[in-house]
């Protein structure tokens, strides 16, 4: 399972997390990194026992296991194409979660590439996780502008993004026994820079397609807190459980950043088996708030990680964005299951407007999933969701949320 997800997690995000990065943010890579680290291997009980804690130890750490997988990719946003992963795993400390480096990339057919690597570790018996990325990227994408009126028009200029993405996060266990020891605190360092051109000027009608000079060209580095809750009894396919994430970045100008804008960003998964055999409800709620000063490619932006699907990422933005849906699994025979989703979200001028003055929207969609691996418990997965501007496909590794 742990080497799964993390190959899961390189293929899913090596071409959009850098060379998307006003489409598919850095944020992407943040929240599935945060994944990764904080659910590989929950914390357990003090063992009662000598036999016990035998048995409780982890494998041994003397042979390093490279693994290297290839799978296609396809979204909306950056088109459809190949992505890898070499993963290389091994325990020098001989803790119950392994340290984990790997690289990664892909090409899509929209001529979006990108190239990155990252390192997870667990130290102090898994009592602290450390999830770094850093990776380089070249993307060709859609601006739309800004504000629920820019998407709705539909009309945009094609972008060239070319962008460095780097991450940090760092976070502790406080409590080992009880509810809250699922829970992990730290703090998380992002850092962006982005260098965007306009392949063609915008029309006359619409200035607001040609971002500022500064934003064109400029450096966004934030810092905040951070938190993890993570009770699922799988991180790759989980029957139940819940997943929560949140964090509250500023951008520091002594990081290098010229923009000191902030950004709220809350997660939460929730997952519940069904009386049928291989029924499961899951459930994700999402919410995004960012300052008005934020450059156009650090606002909220609907339709990123799959929130909501039907919607391609970055026509609509602003200062806030959320999302409710819901999806029903169910396994149909042998390696083969379906699902069934549907959601609303929307985005608004700010968090404060969310309630009375969001622009809401709708999708809904069905899916296939194929069973890669069994002891992994890894799925392919290809859905068609319908939002309000048609269809859109989708194929990856792993659900969606």
């Amino acid at each position: 399972m742990i080497r799964s997800h993390f190959i899961a997690f390189v293929l899913a995000s090596a071409v959009p997390s850098v060379a998307n990065a006003q489409n598919l943010p850095a944020r992407d890579i943040a929240d599935q990194a945060q994944t990764l680290k904080a659910t590989q291997v929950p914390p357990v009980e003090p063992p009662a026992s000598p036999e016990a804690a035998d048995a409780a130890k982890p494998p041994s750490s003397g042979k390093a296991d490279l693994v290297v997988a290839p799978i296609p990719v396809s979204n909306p946003a950056t088109g459809t194409g190949l992505a890898g992963a070499a993963v290389l795993f091994y325990n020098p400390n001989k803790a119950s979660q392994p340290w984990v480096s790997g690289i990664g990339g892909g090409y899509t057919s929209s001529d979006t590439w990108a190239l990155g690597a990252f390192h997870t570790m667990s130290l102090a018996h898994d009592r602290a996780r450390i999830m770094a990325f850093a990776g380089y990227g070249d993307a060709h994408l859609k601006f739309y502008g800004i504000g629920p009126d820019a998407g709705e028009a539909g009309v945009h200029v094609d972008i060239n993004d070319e962008a460095f993405y780097g991450m940090v996060d760092a976070e502790v266990r406080i409590f080992n026994k009880g509810f809250l020891r699922h829970l992990y605190v730290g703090a998380k360092l992002t850092y962006l820079d982005i260098k965007t051109t306009l392949d063609f000027p915008p029309p006359v009608s619409r200035p607001d397609l040609d971002p500022p000079a500064l934003e064109r060209k400029s450096t966004l580095a934030m810092i905040g807190p951070a938190f993890t809750f993570d009770s699922r009894n799988n991180s790759t396919n989980p029957s139940k459980g819940v997943y929560v994430t949140g964090s509250l970045l500023y951008g520091a100008s002594w990081l290098g950043s010229d923009f000191t804008n902030h950004k709220l960003e809350f997660g939460a998964n929730a997952y519940f088996p069904l009386g049928h055999k291989g029924t499961v409800l899951a459930i994700r709620k999402q919410l995004c708030g960012a300052s008005d000063d934020s450059p156009y490619y650090g606002v909220c932006l609907f339709g990123a990680q799959g929130d909501l699907r039907g919607y391609e990422t970055g026509r609509y933005r602003d200062g806030a964005s959320w999302a409710l849906q819901a999806e029903l699994r169910q396994h149909v025979a042998g390696r083969f299951g379906a699902v069934a989703f549907a959601g609303a979200g929307g985005i608004a001028e700010d968090t404060k407007a969310i309630w009375k003055h969001s622009t809401v929207l709708y999708s809904g969609g069905v899916g296939l999933r194929y069973l890669a691996s069994r002891s992994s418990n890894v799925n392919l997965r290809a859905d068609i969701a319908w939002g309000k501007d048609g269809a859109m496909f989708y194929f990856g590794i792993g659900e969606a949320f």
